[in-house]
């Protein structure tokens, strides 16, 4: 069967920009558009205002009783109606869309038009409570859940971007096409791999890419790093993107902040990349989840990784792995070791470990990725 002439994808924030759930909207619609298929980009971003308004009254109010919640104005009702509106109207506004995508399974169009529907996202919001906040949904969560599970139940395809997030899905939802693909280099900066050996080689720079749900691996790194460096006493240097030196209060010799870098910003894209080009190892040691898309990113451009066993990683990458270390958690030793054997490896040592790091992901491309994703969907 031939593609699809005009697909409608609808995500959380603007697929335009690369900064919108870290740069995969972008590289969905990019590479359709590249297969020389029509993309209809419709914004599901909820209300700002209405946002803000529920985070400083009804959500802290939840957050007192049930510390554990994560139920924002994105899960309420109200939002799913809003919601709803904006997806009838792009139905209404786009009636050539041979099918309907939707980069979450929190919403749905399946209720409203007869169209092939899709839904693609890393995990439910199931999966979410069960695996990462390791509880048993709160009761204000049920009708969010409900409505997730009648999505994910009544879609025609639906897509995991992790193996474990496809088990699951296997495990607690009914219906047939459950699907993971592989994952993605959400990258579009050119590989030249003689320079970045060069580079590497030589570097004395050792890389922390997270945010502030990250801070514990970013704490138990430096704390590392000042152990081995005699408190910043030497040519190492420690590079932290996503973070803030007010993040973290902690100010050495050797210790750099960069903040989140917007890869949309052509000097921020710059320096993220010149980052990743140069640095001997990726390095994020948080429990549970150690930003798998950007070490798998860094592994593109031949970068060892030094990580926690984490259920999605060790699925995708194995128990065991040669291209980096795994630390078991709230193991500071451990990560002292992995880091100092790291640094005393020989420049052929390294060069084996950065090919291997590189030979893991080096199929993940979008294009590839794409290439799967319409396969399975126009038969």
């Amino acid at each position: 069967m031939n593609p699809p002439k005009e697909i409608s994808v609808f995500s959380i924030g603007d697929s335009r920009q690369l900064k919108t759930w870290s740069n995969v909207p972008y590289f969905f619609t990019k590479n359709l558009e590249d297969k020389q298929i029509k993309v209809n980009r419709i914004n599901l971003q909820e209300n700002h205002f209405l946002s803000q308004v529920y985070k400083y009254s009804l959500y802290p109010v939840l957050k007192l009783f049930y510390k554990n919640s994560y139920h924002t104005y994105f899960r309420s009702g109200l939002n799913y109606y809003l919601t709803n509106l904006k997806i009838k109207k792009a139905i209404s506004d786009f009636p050539e869309a041979e099918q309907l995508i939707f980069l979450t399974y929190s919403f749905s169009a399946k209720q409203f038009s007869s169209k092939k529907v899709i839904l693609f996202s890393d995990w439910s919001y199931l999966y979410l409570i069960k695996n990462f906040l390791k509880r048993k949904p709160f009761w204000f969560e049920k009708n969010a859940l409900k409505r997730e599970r009648m999505h994910i139940q009544n879609a025609d395809f639906v897509i995991s971007l992790f193996p474990r997030s496809l088990q699951f899905n296997l495990n607690n939802y009914t219906g047939q096409l459950f699907f993971y693909l592989g994952n993605v280099i959400n990258s579009n900066f050119p590989l030249i791999k003689d320079d970045l050996f060069r580079l590497k080689k030589s570097s004395p720079l050792l890389l922390f890419i997270g945010n502030k749900k990250y801070l514990n691996g970013a704490i138990d790194l430096i704390a590392a790093f000042k152990e081995i460096t005699g408190n910043g006493k030497s040519n190492i240097e420690l590079h932290l993107v996503g973070l803030h030196e007010k993040d973290l209060n902690i100010n050495i010799p050797g210790l750099y902040y960069h903040g989140y870098l917007d890869k949309s910003i052509p000097e921020q894209n710059f320096k993220y990349y010149q980052l990743i080009t140069k640095a001997k190892a990726v390095i994020n040691t948080t429990s549970n989840w150690g930003a798998f898309s950007a070490m798998t990113e860094a592994m593109y451009y031949y970068t060892p990784v030094i990580t926690t066993a984490y259920d999605e990683f060790t699925e995708t990458y194995g128990k065991t792995i040669d291209f980096g270390y795994y630390v078991p958690d709230n193991s500071s030793q451990e990560l002292i070791n992995c880091i100092k054997t790291l640094l005393q490896l020989t420049q052929d040592q390294q060069e084996v470990m950065m090919t291997k790091a590189h030979e893991k992901v080096k199929n993940f491309t979008w294009t590839n990725y794409i290439d799967k994703y319409l396969e399975i969907t126009i038969k």
